[in-house]
């Protein structure tokens, strides 16, 4: 009953981004650590927004279908090496952006002057080592290194960077209270701040191509995930996840900055998923975060804020193998980009779609 119980919150992997803040995509979780015995997990998921910005000039135009499509893998191995002490290996993509604006002022020939649409395609790869370590009566630690790799392009009034890093790295640490006989546990885990150190070029500057190098601070983050039985084969979960965007800025010289983020983010989940027999578990979840400050100070965020709902559903195969599925209707919070005095884009109304599943399976 448990693993079907705790397949349930698969919903918050599976389902998709809730347009979390900055340019926050897996949340960073490590529930993995959770799953009995020796456990090997696939996620996947497909997140396809739907972003218009309105401008107040007609002869200008529309910033249509800004905010693009894309998908997040990610897999996780946990391994139990004695009675005491656990390990896992977690892969995941925790930051992204895919900002095209193909038509309106900001696009090639639009108000704003730029040769070129304004765009932001960034990737990024993270690999995460842990232990826990059970201390007794319930209670248990954990910690390891995180590995963090980006890559990306930005077209912006300031040109056109393409630029990567290599794996740079920061460290976990989290504390947890697990009371299995009511499935109920607490944990709650801090992630440092990364530096990554890029190398790139700036391929409009006036002076022709040039060579950047340059450090990026990735924020720190704190994340408190939480679960319990509240009746025969039912459980409440959720979570609060904060990230330190504020401040988050990426500068090259003597361009200055080219994205630069002035709010912290806050990101809520609640649930409950319900056993509705020896194979199968359903759950409903909700997600908020609070909108941060408006107009945006990069037309490369078009929105703030969010509020989503998702289902779910696992199918426990056989003893082994597990199959989740989820599917997630998000809302993002209206947000405005001031093109000139007087003059602002208006992105409002808006929505996205995010689908995905999880294979999981025990040995």
């Amino acid at each position: 009953m448990k693993k079907v119980l705790m397949g349930a919150t698969a919903l918050a992997m599976v389902g998709g981004a809730s347009f979390a803040g900055g340019i926050d995509r897996s949340g960073q979780g490590v529930n993995i650590l959770f799953e009995e015995g020796n456990y090997l997990q696939f996620t996947f998921s497909r997140v396809n927004p739907s972003v218009t910005g309105t401008n107040p000039i007609p002869a200008v135009g529309n910033s249509n279908d800004v905010a693009k499509s894309y998908n997040t893998f990610g897999f996780g191995y946990k391994h139990e090496i004695n009675e005491k002490l656990d390990m896992a290996l977690i892969y995941d993509q925790p930051f992204g952006a895919h900002i095209h604006y193909t038509d309106g002022p900001l696009s090639a020939g639009g108000a704003a002057g730029l040769p070129y649409d304004g765009l932001a395609e960034i990737n990024s790869d993270a690999l995460t080592a842990l232990l826990q370590y059970d201390l007794g009566n319930g209670f248990s630690i954990h910690g390891g290194a995180r590995a963090l790799k980006v890559r990306g392009t930005i077209q912006s009034g300031n040109g056109i960077l393409r630029a990567s890093s290599d794996y740079d790295f920061g460290g976990v640490v989290g504390v947890a209270y697990e009371k299995p006989e009511i499935a109920l546990r607490v944990a709650l885990t801090y992630a440092t701040e990364i530096n990554n150190a890029f190398e790139g070029v700036n391929a409009a500057f006036p002076a022709g191509s040039q060579d950047r190098v340059f450090d990026v601070d990735f924020p720190e983050s704190v994340n408190l995930d939480f679960q319990t039985g509240v009746a025969a084969n039912t459980l409440v979960f959720g979570s609060v996840r904060w990230v330190g965007w504020g401040g988050f800025s990426l500068d090259t010289t003597p361009e200055g900055s080219w994205v630069d983020f002035s709010d912290d983010t806050i990101n809520y989940t609640l649930g409950v998923g319900q056993r509705i027999n020896d194979k199968l578990s359903v759950a409903l979840q909700v997600g908020y975060e609070k909108a941060g400050n408006r107009p945006s100070t990069t037309a490369l965020a078009p929105t703030t804020g969010s509020k989503s709902v998702g289902l779910g559903a696992t199918y426990q195969v056989n003893e082994k193998l597990s199959v989740s599925g989820g599917l997630t209707y998000a809302i993002p919070g209206d947000q405005s980009y001031n093109l000139s005095p007087g003059v602002d884009i208006a992105f409002e109304d808006n929505e996205a779609i995010g689908a995905g599943f999880r294979i999981g399976y025990r040995f």
